[in-house]
């Protein structure tokens, strides 16, 4: 049993994808695991890990870096309406799912390369009014008159058009501040027209009004890098960083730096680094980009932070080349991001390096000096992934005290030591899988804990504790996945009669033992437990699946053909198949009600890989059922009446039909072997209305 118990994690170890630096945005199908060394694009969890990927790595390590909250708004486990599992999740999910911190004047997001100035105007606008209204020496109506302005003030307007929001000549400013104001006003007009003109702001920065002279030399080095890109880009959006106009990237960044020095806290400080990271990108000026993320990694006041770090992360991916991780004074974080992703199995995609090797990682040591629980981390993940030594990981981190709250690097910590102990068959695994989830605080850490610990439970034969009154397992649909994968009919049917359980819980207990108990034999069990069923559900809502909202219980009262090949309902064929299990006609009406009712490649007949939650052996005795497997028992069968013979051979041509591919779930079978079944039917059954019915064995 215990190697079976290691043998899930080797595996999810040991499989070979390629893979980019990070990730595809292709979709994919999660794989329901706590943690794995293989990439794939939507295979990330809260445990820190190769298989991760790279900007979920490295999002978590700043979240932990900077002592801040993962603001995500994570949908709400609803297995009625069948969404998508929380954990594991792609870069994708984190993107859509992250509440990012909202840009101060739009700045940060032309740092990012998207959008166009526009993008500002409306913080722009925010700010201006701001500044009114701290001006004390502004009189009341040029209050007025200068926020109609701004507020009028339209984004890629013509200069003609950007006029008619300007205020009127007779009604000028009379203060010095208004004076100063309105001159503001009148250069972002022609900015947001489309006029870039530095020199405009260059003067506007020795005006007397705070506000202005602030904004005026920020505006300076945003418009200079304008101006840099202004000939960049091709017809399809591609840079070219030969075409960008260098002296202008050198006076945004020279103006940029002064305004940053001149304002350490400015109102627009965090949009200046943002911008100057876009400088050094356009230039292509790989080393000083590098720079910039390090600061920017290891800066601790939020307010200087532009982006959150998960728009961070996102950005470094697509703008920082592969070899600035690991240049020598890169950010340690950086360098473990590019660790991790070196202990992918196989060729990784970005250099020709390899695996990492561990004496390539113990050479690292003095980079992590610093940071010695990352280090350690480091070396315990690349014992566990790719020497496959769970004793290692635990004498490299020791057992974790409960008096703190726990971080991503924590919990990843915690995690890999209670998997080591689980890989080792440790007495103590699961104590220390249940504390890790009673200490998973942080999105996505609960749900990623709980399947490592609903998959020891699973492998241990103790399946039944997932669903004790004081179970930590919680998420539903762990749950079900588990009930409709691996449980026997003693437990499903004991989920389905609690009445203090989940109502869908029970509903897919009882869904499941019925079907089982239907397609796998027990047919007298069936009838036994058919009493269960709840009343009619013909208004059932129309969910997802058959397990979706409302379960599909009235096909279990299904009545029956009366034309074509008869069959009565499905009681009768229940009772006939008990008292007679190998009964050509009674198995063939089973199959016309797997075919009439949509039950062909169910999921209830798929059962996941093995390195997965609900993988194991099920406990629910018989083999998955497949309707061609009925057919060939019966073709086979030289006692069977010549009408189930014949409709037998029709139905199993027919399960290729018309496309070649097969239906009807089992094996497939070859040409050769259905032109067969069609020269039998057609000549031995010549009356048959189905050898009629059929023209080709397709």
């Amino acid at each position: 049993m215990r190697i079976t118990h290691a043998a899930r994690f080797a595996g999810a170890m040991l499989v070979f994808a390629p893979t980019a630096h990070a990730s595809s945005d292709y979709g994919c199908e999660s794989n329901i695991r706590p943690t794995t060394a293989t990439f794939s694009d939507c295979n990330s969890t809260a445990l820190i890990a190769p298989g991760n990927d790279t900007r979920v790595n490295l999002a978590l390590l700043m979240i932990d870096r900077h002592g801040t909250a993962f603001q995500v708004d994570l949908p709400k486990p609803d297995p009625a309406k069948r969404p998508p599992l929380i954990v594991p999740f792609g870069w994708n999910d984190v993107m859509a799912r992250a509440a990012t911190m909202p840009a101060d004047d739009g700045a940060p997001n032309v740092a990012a390369g998207e959008g166009s100035i526009c993008i500002s105007n409306g913080a722009g606008q925010s700010g201006f009014i701001a500044a009114l209204a701290a001006e004390r020496t502004l009189p009341a109506d040029e209050k007025t008159r200068l926020a109609d302005a701004r507020k009028n003030l339209q984004c890629g307007t013509s200069e003609t058009a950007a006029a008619e929001a300007d205020i009127d000549k007779d009604k000028d400013m009379h203060s010095a501040a208004g004076k100063d104001l309105l001159a503001y006003v009148r250069a972002a007009e022609r900015f947001y027209g489309g006029t870039y003109d530095p020199d405009e702001f260059i003067a506007l920065s020795k005006r007397k009004q705070p506000w202005v002279r602030e904004a005026a030399r920020y505006m300076t080095g945003r418009t200079w890098a304008l101006i840099a890109q202004a000939n960049g880009y091709g017809t399809y959006g591609e840079m070219n960083h030969e075409q960008m106009d260098g002296t202008a990237l050198d006076k945004a960044e020279s103006a940029l730096k002064a305004y940053v020095k001149a304002y350490p806290h400015g109102q627009y400080t965090a949009s200046a680094y943002g911008l100057l990271r876009r400088v050094y990108w356009l230039a292509g000026d790989h080393d000083a980009l590098a720079d910039a993320y390090g600061w920017q990694i290891a800066q601790m006041d939020p307010t200087l932070r532009n982006v959150s770090e998960v728009d961070l992360a996102q950005e470094i991916d697509a703008k920082l080349p592969p070899e600035a991780y690991t240049a020598e004074d890169s950010d340690p974080i950086l360098l473990a991001v590019d660790d991790f992703r070196r202990m992918r199995p196989g060729d990784n995609g970005v250099s020709d390096n390899g695996v990492i090797t561990r004496e390539a990682l113990e050479a690292q040591r003095s980079r992590f000096a610093a940071q010695p629980a990352l280090f350690d981390y480091l070396r315990a993940a690349h014992a566990f992934y790719v020497d496959n030594a769970p004793q290692r990981v635990l004498q490299l981190i020791p057992a974790a005290t409960a008096d703190k709250r726990m971080g991503y690097l924590d919990f990843s910590r915690a995690a890999l030591r209670a998997l080591a102990l689980d890989v080792t068959g440790d007495a103590g695994a699961r104590d220390a899988l249940s504390a890790v989830v009673s200490r998973a605080t942080q999105p996505y850490q609960r749900q990623t804990a709980e399947i490592a610990l609903a998959m020891h439970d699973e492998h241990s034969h103790a399946l039944q504790r997932v669903f004790d009154a004081d179970s930590l397992i919680a998420d539903p649909l762990l749950r079900q996945r588990l009930l409709q994968n691996v449980a026997g009919p003693e437990l499903l049917r004991k989920r389905a009669k609690d009445v203090k359980a989940d109502a869908h819980e029970r509903d897919i207990a009882l869904f499941t033992l019925l079907y089982k108990q239907l397609t796998r034999g027990q047919y007298a069990a069936f009838i036994a437990d058919a009493t269960l069923l709840p009343a009619s559900t013909a208004a059932e809502s129309e969910g997802y699946s058959k397990l979706g909202d409302t379960p599909a219980f009235d096909d279990f009262r299904w009545a029956g053909t009366q034309s074509g090949y008869g069959c009565p309902k499905l009681g009768d064929i229940a009772a006939a198949l008990a008292k007679s299990p190998q009964a050509s006609r009674p198995a063939l009406c089973l199959a016309e009600f797997v075919r009439l009712n949509g039950y062909d490649h169910f999921e209830l007949d798929t059962q996941p890989p093995a390195d997965e939650l609900g993988g194991s052996t099920s406990l629910f005795a018989g083999k998955a059922y497949s309707r061609q497997s009925t057919y060939q028992r019966i073709i086979a069968d030289a006692g069977v009446p010549a009408e189930d013979k014949a409709y037998a051979l029709f139905r199993a041509v027919n399960c290729y039909a018309p496309s070649r591919a097969n239906d009807c779930g089992g094996e497939d079978v070859p040409d050769a072997t259905r032109k067969g079944w069609f020269n039998q039917l057609k000549s031995k059954y010549p009356a048959s209305p189905w050898a009629k019915k059929l023209e080709y064995y397709w």
